[in-house]
């Protein structure tokens, strides 16, 4: 711990230590928000907490909380509740948390604090994390009794205590972004009625195009609140009794009881441009890759953070920062080089979801739309690729989405024209389980865990989902996600088959046997003689009959097993179970093998027959095997299921392109085999 020193006492002056002391490097963190949390857990977490004297100085009056779920305050949460971490924690940890201290110099030559009480506090290793302040545009009487702004708890306080105080019946909140729609939420819960007015013409306007805007609109105002667009406040007016008057440049003025300003926040860096540290144009601490600003022994994670001249408001972004500057801190060679600022939300009972780029961010996007009832969805491509999207209600391929999106997967014409006539690029299956989402998926947006990392865990038997929260902090900043750990863990200690593995694994193993007798197996010798009874039984390769009917018999089997295509990648072919009708192609692909081997007796022939038959049985080879990992896959878990799913697309795509061929090569076998006949 960082302990104070005496304005007239130096540690020059303490008498030298002869004999061999591990002297941990005082690491002092001024800032008690979410960053400066997330860093002390990721120290933690890296084993080298214990290196450092790590003090943390807050200037609140509690430790660090969720300011995400700031809004559960009026929930019935406590500020206990909302606590990223416990007293018993930083014990446990030796950090030490000095709430409501105010450090209000840094002497950066001393590398030494300074707080408002005249105390001082010596450092070896500084990091800034003093996140980012409200901003109260420069309204006349924005700082009349009754105007609040949404940041802290001790806003939240102050707001309840208002509206208690005075019996407030009527609200409105200024800024229609996502704190603005936060805090129209607040006076919701506390059952006043709300406006919210914003300058724009449509909300969350930095995130939001014109249709997704006015599809949140129209949800907004179908709870019972006022949306104001294109309105800007010009006066606020108190009449004393607690009533307040908003006079607006373009409308009549409106009477409420309480008003809340939330046009947006402004990076802490007030400190840290008093110790000379360079600021960003836009404001914020200048940063570079390794989170250090231009004193080699000060860094800056968080809201008061510029990379790059951009400052990152959301808290993915925040702990990516702090994640990067815990491994350096640990020796390790990490990089900040920007983050995502995807947003995943639920605003007033609607989600709201923009992932990866916007459409201003790049000239060349092509957009792509769809609107139904339920939500409002929108898919930005570049270059045929996924780039970004949003969407504003239920999408229930979102995991799908955000993982196509983060690997830059390309988007085909008819993808395009199925997400524009159903919203979904894929074939709709119904419900999609977290279990069926691919590894990579982002599980938690918030810290960025990706289901593997929780899979890895629930492998090693962590089946509490508080434990599992724990060890890879999934669903600890906005809890969003909770329910999605419930679905992993709770399906982890039994795992239930798909319809028709069974059928599948059989089929499977069938044709695999098959594939070995005709690699094995010699082919079938004509009879020697008119008077052998074998005769009898090599007419079906002697018969130009009986080799049509041999051969068009695989034909029609093959034909057959291409109805689960359909029944794969049509919407309107819905008739039978996915696993209904997989099981049956593992059946028919048996099939053809057995027709195969009547049709040719188990001979390869020559020349472009010869490559038609190792196509097709290289075709075959695949499909069986790609059967085989499909049925043992819906039945693993841990680690077995994990390298299972990782081969079986590789599988089907090498039994998809071995299978393209195939019309070309029997086109031109049926056409020789007339051709030459008698």
């Amino acid at each position: 711990m960082a302990t104070a020193v005496e304005p007239d006492v130096r540690s020059a002056q303490k008498p030298a230590q002869h004999h061999a002391i591990a002297i941990r490097e005082k690491l002092l963190i001024v800032g008690g928000g979410m960053a400066a949390n997330g860093l002390c857990r990721r120290l933690v977490d890296l084993g080298i907490a214990d290196q450092y004297q790590i003090t943390i100085f807050g200037d609140e009056k509690h430790r660090s909380y969720d300011r995400v779920n700031l809004s559960k305050f009026f929930d019935g949460k406590g500020v206990d509740d909302l606590l990223l971490s416990s007293d018993d924690w930083y014990d446990a940890n030796k950090i030490d948390f000095l709430t409501g201290h105010f450090i209000t110099k840094i002497d950066r030559d001393a590398k030494v604090l300074h707080d408002s009480q005249g105390r001082r506090f010596e450092y070896d290793q500084l990091v800034l994390a003093t996140g980012s302040r409200a901003w109260m545009p420069p309204i006349e009487g924005h700082d009349s009794p009754g105007v609040f702004v949404y940041r802290t708890l001790a806003d939240l306080e102050k707001i309840k205590a208002h509206v208690q105080r005075v019996g407030a019946e009527v609200g409105a909140v200024i800024g229609g972004g996502l704190l603005g729609l936060e805090s129209a939420k607040v006076l919701v819960d506390l059952g006043l009625q709300t406006s919210v007015i914003e300058m724009a013409p449509g909300l969350m306007p930095r995130q939001l195009d014109n249709h997704a805007a006015a599809r949140l609109k129209d949800h907004v105002e179908s709870i019972g609140v006022d949306v104001h667009l294109v309105r800007r406040t010009e006066k606020i007016v108190s009449d004393g009794d607690g009533r307040l008057t908003l006079h607006f440049n373009n409308a009549e003025p409106t009477n409420v009881d309480i008003l809340i300003v939330a046009a947006g926040v402004r990076a802490n860096d007030q400190l840290a441009k008093r110790a000379g540290l360079a600021i960003g144009n836009r404001g914020g601490i200048v940063v570079d890759y390794r989170m250090q600003t231009c004193d080699r022994d000060i860094f800056a994670i968080g809201e008061c953070a510029a990379f790059d001249n951009h400052i990152y408001g959301l808290v993915a972004p925040c702990y990516q920062m702090a994640d990067v500057l815990a491994r350096r801190l640990a020796g390790e060679k990490a990089y900040f080089l920007g983050a995502d600022e995807s947003a995943e939300l639920k605003l007033l009972g609607i989600p709201v979801v923009v992932l990866g780029r916007a459409i201003g961010q790049s000239a060349s996007c092509v957009v792509l739309s769809q609107e139904d009832e339920g939500a409002y969805r929108k898919i930005i491509m570049e270059q045929g690729r996924f780039a970004g999207a949003a969407c504003v209600g239920h999408w229930e391929e979102l995991p799908l989405v955000r993982d196509a999106i983060r690997c830059n997967k390309g988007l085909w014409p008819m993808q395009r024209a199925r997400f524009e006539k159903t919203g979904s690029p894929w074939p709709t299956t119904g419900q999609l389980s977290v279990n069926d989402w691919p590894d990579t998926s982002i599980v938690c947006s918030c810290l960025s865990v990706t289901k593997v990392q929780l899979t890895d865990q629930i492998a090693l038997g962590v089946t509490d989902v508080e434990v599992l929260a724990e060890k890879t902090r999934a669903s600890t900043a906005c809890g969003s996600c909770q329910s999605l750990l419930c679905e992993l863990a709770g399906n982890s200690t039994e795992v239930s088959a798909t319809a028709g593995t069974r059928t599948m694994m059989l089929a499977s193993l069938a044709a695999a046997c098959f594939l070995v007798t005709f690699l094995f197996v010699s082919p079938i010798q004509f009879a020697q003689s008119v008077q052998d009874g074998w005769r009898d039984v090599d007419v079906l390769w002697r018969s130009d009959l009986a080799r049509q009917i041999t051969g068009y018999t695989t034909l029609s089997l093959t034909l057959l097993g291409l109805v689960f295509s359909l029944r794969k990648r049509f919407d309107w072919f819905q008739w039978g179970s996915y696993g209904l009708w997989r099981a049956i192609h593992g059946v028919l692909g048996a099939g053809v093998l057995i027709a195969l081997a009547v049709h040719t007796g188990f001979s390869l022939g020559a020349n472009l027959n010869f490559i038609l038959a190792i196509v097709f049985l290289g075709t075959a080879a695949f499909g069986s095997a790609a059967g085989i990992v499909s049925s043992m896959e819906s039945r693993a878990t841990g680690t077995k299921a994990m390298t299972l799913r990782l081969w079986r697309p590789r599988l089907t795509h090498l039994h998809l392109w071995l299978f393209w061929p195939l019309p070309a090569l029997i086109a031109i076998h049926v056409f020789s085999f007339y051709w030459f006949s008698d």
